[in-house]
């Protein structure tokens, strides 16, 4: 199954991508950007969130695909089935509450992870001992979603995306869980 947008997709899925206006931030008394913790916040607009967010949902599936078809255990191989049903209804979720069609079976989803996911990617790709490198990217890959989606939820701008965000907070948490309890060979 490939995820490739139609060509009605693709324009909206470029604005979405391209070149952003930069991310507006909230700012403490001194005048530095902070979130409640006192960091900087990943991201404190819709479309800088959708951008991110899409990138790595994009490749959670991708990266679960392949662990489908290469996973050597049988638990490897049902968690990354899993993976692929819950990050596509999540990516199915996002562009409903941005208001964007969902992605199309026609587009190269590769070509919308961002160059560093690209990169995870394609070293997974060429992984030898391809179940612990899966593992470790999915314990990677969550753990940075989770404070994407934790950061968004609580600087975002309010609306359906940053209510997505919170909303899918807990299936990313229990990914996580889930990841940290497969074997590692």
């Amino acid at each position: 199954m490939s995820l490739r947008p139609s060509l009605m997709t693709l324009p909206i899925l470029a604005l979405v991508l391209s070149g952003l206006p930069a991310l507006a931030q909230t700012t403490a008394n001194d005048g530095a950007a902070v979130d409640a913790g006192g960091q900087p916040p990943m991201v404190t607009t819709d479309a800088a969130f959708i951008r991110q967010a899409t990138s790595a949902n994009l490749l959670e599936i991708l990266s679960s695909e392949q662990a489908a078809r290469r996973g050597q255990s049988a638990e490897i191989r049902d968690f990354a089935i899993r993976m692929v049903a819950d990050h596509k209804a999540a990516g199915a979720a996002l562009a409903k509450a941005a208001g964007q069609p969902a992605l199309d079976a026609t587009a190269d989803p590769t070509a919308m992870l961002d160059p560093r996911h690209a990169d995870l990617l394609a070293t997974l790709d060429r992984a030898e001992a391809f179940d612990s490198a899966y593992v470790s990217l999915q314990r990677q890959a969550h753990e940075e979603a989770i404070a994407l989606f934790q950061d968004y939820a609580t600087n975002g701008e309010d609306g359906p995306v940053k209510e997505f965000a919170e909303a899918t907070l807990p299936s990313l948490q229990q990914h996580l869980t889930a990841v940290q309890a497969l074997p590692t060979p």
